[in-house]
């Protein structure tokens, strides 16, 4: 695995003025190459908690886990395995974009088991790729296939109605899905968001295909 040399956040760019806006993410890229995570290798500094004055990040490292935090607070890379024998690294890398990281997880021996892009806000973006313990590449899996209505559209929808794309660890939050229907075998977008007006979610089923709206949802708020 690459060692951390510069922290940097994606940013929205957004284009165009009309109700047509399209919005592209800055999106971490990956490919099927092997890796192998050494928590040894990874940035560090001396002592922990204490802020990193060329990148400006917080790193905490320990034997069994690897924190990076923002001058917020965030944070934005964390790999991190149980203490029993025989437990694995996993983890996420939100550097590139606060809201689009890679998911990595990894076998005991520290070799690549999965990685994949991922969403915050719930889904699976392109080629996973899966690998055997001893390294080699076993299957891909790609989330985008069947899916022309893409996430950067399902985005730009969600900023010209309104919808909360903020990165919130808890409360009331929006969340997004992909999934192919067992009923059609049609794939379908699924924005549910909160509204306090009403104190309800709002469930909009979107056709993965042309990007139409199927059906809208509203459901109460859980209970207290």
């Amino acid at each position: 695995m690459k060692c951390i040399t510069s922290i940097t956040i994606g940013l929205l760019i957004i284009s165009g003025c009309n109700t047509t806006k399209n919005i592209t993410m800055k999106k971490p890229v990956i490919n099927n190459s092997v890796e192998k995570l050494d928590i040894s290798d990874l940035p560090d500094e001396v002592g922990t908690n204490k802020i990193n004055k060329s990148e400006n990040v917080y790193i905490t490292k320990t034997d069994n886990s690897y924190n990076v935090r923002n001058k917020d607070g965030k944070t934005i890379v964390y790999y991190s395995k149980g203490s029993e024998i025989g437990s694995a690294f996993s983890g996420y890398d939100y550097s590139e974009n606060p809201i689009i990281g890679i998911y990595k997880e990894f076998y005991p021996n520290n070799n690549i088991k999965t990685k994949g892009i991922y969403c915050w806000f719930g889904f699976k973006i392109g080629k996973w790729y899966h690998y055997s313990e001893d390294g080699n590449l076993v299957s891909i899996d790609d989330f985008d296939t069947g899916f022309k209505y893409t996430l950067d559209q399902v985005f730009a929808y969600c900023q010209e109605n309104g919808i909360s794309l903020e990165k919130k660890e808890s409360g009331l939050v929006t969340t997004i899905s992909k999934y192919n229907s067992i009923e059609d075998n049609k794939n379908y977008w699924v924005i549910r968001y909160p509204n306090y007006e009403k104190q309800v979610y709002i469930n909009i089923q979107i056709d993965g295909l042309n990007g139409n709206i199927v059906k809208t949802v509203e459901s109460p708020f859980p209970a207290d």
